[in-house]
């Protein structure tokens, strides 16, 4: 079953207020694993199997650093739902529909 995750990741040490670089090779990770996402102004959504996900983050936390990143603040909050299934697109539609 599918699990949503959201992916929010500050490289610190790069001796530049400018940090969009590294964020966008940290997320192309994620095609690489054919995951789906959508980026947002402070995150990133995925969605996909727990264990992809993680495996995804795990490389993801490492671009940064190769990048030339001193510190990576990496968060990541799951929705792992049982009861039924889920999307990047649940919560919106559920919202949606009681509004």
């Amino acid at each position: 079953m599918a699990v949503v995750a959201e992916i929010a990741m500050i490289p610190v040490g790069t001796g530049s207020t400018s940090i969009s670089r590294m964020l966008a090779d940290s997320v192309k990770v994620l095609d690489k694993f054919g995951l789906e996402y959508d980026v947002t102004s402070t995150g990133t959504n995925v969605q996909g199997d727990m264990d992809t996900i993680m495996k995804a983050v795990r490389e993801m936390d490492e671009v940064p650093f190769r990048e030339g990143a001193e510190r990576v603040v990496l968060m990541v909050r799951f929705d792992d739902r049982r009861d039924k299934s889920i999307s990047l697109d649940y919560e919106e539609e559920s919202l949606a529909e009681k509004m």
